[in-house]
């Protein structure tokens, strides 16, 4: 029987190089593109870190009538890598208008130690006498903004009953128009413990690279602007336990105007870090 010969395997063709070739280069060209339109039209995809313009704990004790009666502490590592920044300042003040003189002056010539045992007696007063008060940092980073009371109060098992965005007057400018800024006020309530919980009335804001906005979709809008080198946000906010949201409302504002120059002092002039 004829037997056919095994047919001999070929050899492989020689691979060719010229497709991947192709593709570095475009890449290569693209790249090279990118950078020289990035360098032509000084656009960062990097934020650099911007320094506040003085230590956030140097916010005055005294804010008009309004004075600090919780002592500053320095918060755990821990603490601040939940919290994302290492520039803080979380306080209660309180309203020494409704103090009789006589009260005022022995709170005012006391310890900043002997005020702080005082806080339970001083709930008593009045509540709109008291705020809790808190202005926190952020600089370098593009990404979300965090913490938040929209999240943060609803993971401690509070919901918001209602949520307006306000204007306030708060703002040092000279202009009665000028003094406007929006603001979150947020009623919370209790979803545990409803019948023994007091609300919790809530407003924040921010200062983004010099401007003010109360969306933190904004915040992170402005942060991604490309022709910026450099950015930052702070984000101020406040908590009564007055139960209704339209006192709350008016202690907060005023207690804002005694606050927000003090604020602004420590916070970056960013015309002078970012000259248009």
């Amino acid at each position: 029987m004829n037997e056919h010969p095994a047919p001999i395997p070929s050899s492989p063709r020689p691979r060719s190089w010229a497709p991947f070739v192709v593709v570095t280069l475009i890449l290569l060209i693209a790249a090279l593109g990118l950078n020289g339109t990035a360098a032509k039209m000084k656009l960062t995809f990097r934020k650099l870190p911007v320094d506040p313009a003085q230590p956030l704990k140097t916010i005055k004790s005294e804010l008009g009538p309004w004075v600090q009666i919780s002592v500053d502490r320095a918060m755990s590592p821990d603490f601040e890598h939940e919290l994302g920044a290492t520039e803080y300042v979380f306080r209660d003040y309180l309203d020494t208008r409704h103090l009789s003189q006589k009260d005022r002056d022995a709170f005012l010539k006391a310890t900043p130690e002997a005020r702080e045992k005082m806080r339970e007696d001083l709930k008593a007063v009045d509540p709109h006498a008291l705020v809790k008060f808190a202005v926190t940092y952020y600089t370098g980073s593009v990404d979300t903004v965090p913490h938040i009371p929209d999240r943060c109060y609803a993971a401690d098992g509070f919901k918001p009953s209602t949520y307006d965005i306000v204007t306030w007057p708060i703002l040092p400018r000279g202009k009665a128009e000028n003094r406007n800024t929006q603001v979150r006020l947020i009623n919370f309530v209790d979803q545990i413990d409803s019948r023994h919980s007091r609300p919790r009335q809530v407003s924040y804001f921010f200062q983004v690279d010099g401007q003010y906005e109360q969306d933190p979709l904004n915040v992170r809008t402005r942060l991604q602007n490309l022709f910026d080198r450099r950015g930052y946000f702070a984000k101020i906010e406040l908590v009564t336990d007055l139960a209704e949201p339209a006192e709350a409302a008016s202690v907060m504002s005023d207690f804002l105007t005694s606050a927000m120059p003090d604020v602004e002092r420590v916070l970056p002039d960013w015309k002078k870090i970012n000259p248009s």
